[in-house]
């Protein structure tokens, strides 16, 4: 099963609101809020996706 999910901005945002996406997307893998999520959904926490960068 693959859940795609995404979140993204104007390429015209200024620095600040990308730079503050993505830290912030980073930070709710990293700290395995987006598993723990996936689990008490029923999903498998493995589903989420690796942080890229």
């Amino acid at each position: 099963m693959t859940i795609r999910q995404a979140i993204g901005t104007a390429n015209d945002r200024r620095p600040e609101t990308t730079r503050f996406l993505s830290e912030t997307v980073t930070e709710l893998v990293t700290s395995g809020f987006v598993a723990e999520a996936l689990r008490r959904s029923g999903q498998d926490p493995a589903l989420a996706a690796p942080v890229t960068t």
